[in-house]
């Protein structure tokens, strides 16, 4: 059989591919295609891997949960190859018209551009004038243009080498005590609106102040308030990246990771372009890409060798421990995961920087038992210790942070059902529901996403199934 058969529109409405298409999960259709009865040839992973262009192993990780596929070409060329009629699919099939999109601008090259501090203050200004411009359905479509391998980590390397400072004398004026104050303070307010799981305008007002803020800089002269300035807007560029990705826009996210890492460069501050380059390798973590991730944390370690404290190498080896849960090497794990308990236990939260006042001991906790369970794919055993973690981490976590108890609500029911208890799991997700809907978070309704995914074997009881049901509910409202 040189392709896949030519089927009946009768095919598609088998129960499993129909809870699927519910789902909006393409391993568990390609999973229920391939074991479909209507096949007169029983249809391998092998032969279905070979139809769409991938290997064996990775189909596998498609089928069992493993590694999610959000990426639209992918969704697309799967769609297209298995031949699945356009009206079944959650996504559309062919995409926008060229119309569509015609006035939206190729965003700038921010990992080509020099790294010299007039040069990042330009990309920023640019980047931001080119997505102030584009409509959010324009930048969706392009998280197939993520860059990943060497594309991404070669060019990054950059950031080890001395930057070539702004020029003393420039054509603006030096930049105030009285206005750097007035930034942080705008930073500030728009960080806990971010914090809130606020999107579209508050993503666009993040980006508007990051543009003015690079058009400032571009003109200003060398001096200490310039460099604060610059970290200001690594803060702001970070900000402006954590939205982009919760709203599952990867590619602006990306850009932005990358010019928050230029600016903090540029802003003297490498502790910050560290930790930047750790919240780029959990978004590579995100789209099932830990190699890249683990080669983005061991840049910033290796950068701020010299000057970590003890919190930000803590944050660095929870972050290898992650690359290695998703390998699946509990050795190397356990390793880091041992290493930012010793670091963050000789912390000193007073002399540690503010921005830093996130990663406390409940996000340790919480990242810790969330990647406990991601390794107990590999070695069932480290669930029970998983639990735990989170269990901890909801018990410190302070009732304001909401996201984040919902992400540890979820992280344990995931975990729960790891270890055989899906009534138990289905009792807390159930409890959170309100909370996510509220939140208008893109990555908590993809946790949700996950949680409905895998319990999927469980459907068949009862509290499972009304779960699922509830879950479809928020995602489709």
């Amino acid at each position: 059989m040189g392709g896949p058969p030519q089927l009946s529109a009768a095919f598609w409405d088998h129960p499993a591919l129909a809870e699927a298409f519910a789902d909006q999960d393409m391993g568990a259709l390609l999973a229920a295609y391939r074991h479909h009865p209507h096949h007169v040839h029983r249809i391998t992973q092998d032969r279905l891997a070979a139809w769409l262009g991938i290997s064996q192993a990775q189909l596998s990780r498609y089928e069992n949960g493993q590694n999610p596929i959000e990426r639209m070409d992918r969704l697309r060329h799967f769609a297209e190859v298995l031949g699945v009629p356009p009206e079944k699919l959650w996504f559309d099939r062919t995409g926008p018209s060229r119309q569509d999109d015609g006035d939206a601008a190729a965003p700038p090259d921010v990992l080509g551009a020099p790294w010299d501090a007039p040069n990042v203050a330009r990309s920023v200004e640019e980047t931001t004038r080119s997505d102030l411009a584009i409509s959010r359905r324009a930048a969706l479509t392009g998280a197939a243009a993520v860059a990943v391998g060497p594309a991404l980590v070669e060019p990054m390397q950059r950031w080890l080498s001395p930057l070539q400072p702004l020029s003393r004398w420039a054509s603006g004026s030096a930049i105030s005590e009285d206005e750097l104050a007035a930034l942080q303070r705008v930073a500030a307010g728009l960080r806990g609106w971010s914090l809130r799981g606020s999107a579209g305008l508050a993503r666009k007002a993040v980006l508007g102040q990051l543009n003015e803020l690079a058009d400032r800089l571009r003109r200003a002269p060398a001096g200490s308030t310039t460099d604060r300035a610059f970290f200001v807007g690594a803060e702001l560029a970070k900000i402006a990246a954590t939205m982009s990705w919760d709203a599952g826009m990867h590619q602006a996210a990306q850009r932005y990771y990358v010019l928050a890492v230029r600016m903090a460069k540029a802003g003297r501050n490498d502790p910050f372009a560290a930790c930047c380059l750790a919240a780029m390798a959990r978004q590579m973590f995100d789209l099932g890409r830990p190699e890249d991730g683990l080669d983005l944390v061991q840049l910033g370690q290796y950068g701020t060798r010299r000057s970590a404290s003890p919190t930000l190498r803590a944050l660095l080896f929870t972050r290898e421990a992650w690359a290695y849960a998703q390998m699946g090497r509990v050795a190397e794990f356990h390793r880091a995961v041992g290493m930012a308990q010793e670091c963050f236990a000789a912390r000193d939260p007073a002399a540690e920087p503010t921005w830093l006042d996130n990663f406390d001991e409940a996000e340790m906790a919480g990242v810790i038992g969330a990647r406990m369970r991601d390794l107990a794919r590999h070695d069932p055993r480290q669930a029970g210790l998983a639990a735990q973690h989170i269990r901890r981490a909801l018990a410190l976590r302070h009732p304001s942070k909401v996201r984040n108890r919902a992400f540890d609500v979820i992280g344990l029911g995931r975990t729960l059902v790891v270890v055989g208890e899906p009534e138990e799991a289905c009792r807390l997700v159930r409890g959170v529901l309100p909370t996510a809907a509220k939140l208008h978070s893109g990555r908590v309704l993809r946790k949700l996403q996950d949680f409905a995914r895998e319990t999927g074997r469980y459907r068949q009881e009862a509290p499972v199934r009304e779960t699922r049901d509830a879950i479809r509910t928020v995602l489709s409202a």
